[in-house]
C-alpha cells in the first residue's frame, strides 16, 4: 500500500496552474474583472480538496458512489428549477456571492457510480441489458444538462460512456449497434436539438468564411492569435488579439489562444507537454493498480480529461465546432478548476491505494 501522492501528477497540475495565472492576468484589464485573484483562490482550493478527496480509501468512494450520483441528479433538478441564468444557459446555482455550476460536478457523482457499476461485473461482458444500465446512468444527467441547455459540458460525459462500455467488453454486434444509435442520435439533435447558432459553429468549422463577423467570428480570430504567436511569442499582455479585444472568451474557451498568443511555439510545446504527462500518469496509474474499481475509476477520468483537452485545442486551432469546452486546469472558472482537481484527487487515492485487490 503506498502512503504518498504520485509526484508527476501535482507537477503538472501546478505547472498547469501556474501558466494559467499569468495568462488570465494579462486579459483581467480586457474582461474588466480580476482573473488572478480568483484564479488564485479557486487554485488553492483546488488543491486542498485534491489533496484531502486523495486521502479517501478507494473502497469507500465505490460505497458512496450511489448516493454522490443521486445528490448530483437532485441538484441538476434544482438547477432547471431556480438556476441562474447566463448567456442563455441556465446552469448556475448562486450560493450567497458564489455562483457554482453543479453540472461539473455531477459529472464525477455519475463517473463514480459508472465505475462500481462496471467493476461490479467482475471479468464478465456486459450484456445489452447491463450496457443499457450503463447508458442510463450516464445519460439521465446529460438529459438535465442539455435542458439547461449547455451543450459543451454534457458533450464531456460522452467519452465517460464509451469508456465503460469498452471496459465492459462489448461485442462486436452491440457496438455496431451503439454506433447506429449514435448516428440517429446525431441526425435527432442536429435537426430538433441545435439551435440555428449552434449550427453555423459547425459548418463554419469547415469554412468560416461563410459568416466571417458572425458565427466564423472565433475561429478566425482564435487562429490569428495562435499564428501570431510565432516561434517565442509576444509576451504576456502584448498580443493584439487578446489586448485588442478581437478573441472573444478569452479567460475561459480560447485561453489557450491568449497563452499561445504570448508564448509562441515554444509555451505552447511546453504546455502540451505538461497535459502529456498528466494524461500519461493517470494511465499509469490505470496500469498498475490491482484494484477493479480503481483502475475503472482512472480511465473513465482519463477518457473524460483527454476528451476535454482535445476538443478545446481542435476548437481553438478551428479543426472542431466551437462548443463551450474549457481547458481544464487553464481555462477561467471555479466550478471546472475545484471539480477537475476533486478528480485528480481521486485518482491520487487509487495510486495509494493500487496495491490492495478490491
Amino acid at each position: 500500500m503506498e502512503h504518498r501522492l504520485d509526484p508527476w501528477i501535482i507537477l503538472a497540475v501546478v505547472g498547469l496552474l501556474g501558466a494559467s495565472l499569468p495568462t488570465l492576468h494579462s486579459v483581467s484589464r480586457v474582461v474588466g474583472t480580476n482573473l488572478l485573484l480568483r484564479q488564485l483562490l479557486w487554485g488553492v482550493a483546488g488543491l486542498l480538496i485534491l489533496w484531502l478527496m486523495s486521502r479517501v480509501r478507494v473502497d469507500i468512494y465505490a460505497r458512496a458512489a450511489p448516493v454522490l450520483y443521486a445528490i448530483g441528479l437532485v441538484v441538476l433538478f434544482a438547477v432547471l428549477a431556480f438556476g441562474v441564468a447566463r448567456g442563455g444557459n441556465r446552469a448556475w446555482i448562486a450560493v450567497g456571492p458564489v455562483t457554482v455550476q453543479p453540472s461539473e460536478f455531477a459529472r464525477l457523482s455519475t463517473i463514480l457510480l459508472t465505475a462500481a457499476w462496471v467493476a461490479s461485473r467482475g471479468a464478465r461482458n456486459l450484456r445489452i441489458s447491463q450496457a443499457a444500465v450503463t447508458a442510463a446512468i450516464v445519460g439521465v444527467p446529460v438529459v438535465l444538462i442539455v435542458l439547461e441547455p449547455d451543450m459543451g459540458v454534457a458533450l464531456t460525459y460522452v467519452p465517460v460512456l464509451v469508456a465503460a462500455l469498452w471496459l465492459g467488453g462489448l461485442p462486436r454486434v452491440v457496438w455496431a449497434l451503439v454506433i447506429v444509435v449514435a448516428i440517429i442520435g446525431t441526425y435527432a439533435t442536429w435537426h430538433y436539438a441545435l439551435k440555428p447558432y449552434q449550427k453555423e459553429r459547425v459548418r463554419t468549422v469547415f469554412n468560416p468564411e461563410l459568416d466571417p463577423f458572425g458565427a466564423g467570428y472565433q475561429v478566425r480570430q482564435s487562429k490569428i492569435a495562435v499564428g501570431s504567436g510565432g516561434v517565442s511569442g509576444h509576451g504576456l499582455g502584448q498580443g493584439s488579439q487578446s489586448q485588442l479585444r478581437f478573441l472573444p472568451e478569452q479567460h475561459t474557451d480560447f485561453a489557450f489562444a491568449v497563452w499561445a498568443e504570448a508564448t509562441g511555439f515554444v509555451g505552447t510545446t511546453i504546455l502540451l507537454l505538461a497535459y502529456a504527462l498528466l494524461l500519461g500518469r493517470i494511465a499509469n496509474v490505470a496500469l498498475t493498480t490491482e484494484n477493479r474499481f480503481g483502475a475503472a475509476l482512472t480511465v473513465l477520468i482519463g477518457a473524460w480529461l483527454t476528451f476535454q483537452v482535445v476538443v478545446n485545442l481542435g476548437m481553438v486551432l478551428g479543426w472542431l465546432p466551437t462548443t463551450g469546452v474549457t481547458l481544464p486546469l487553464f481555462s477561467y472558472g471555479g466550478s471546472s478548476l475545484i471539480s477537475t482537481c476533486a478528480a485528480l484527487g481521486v485518482v491520487q487515492a487509487v495510486w495509494r491505494y493500487r496495491l490492495v485487490n478490491q
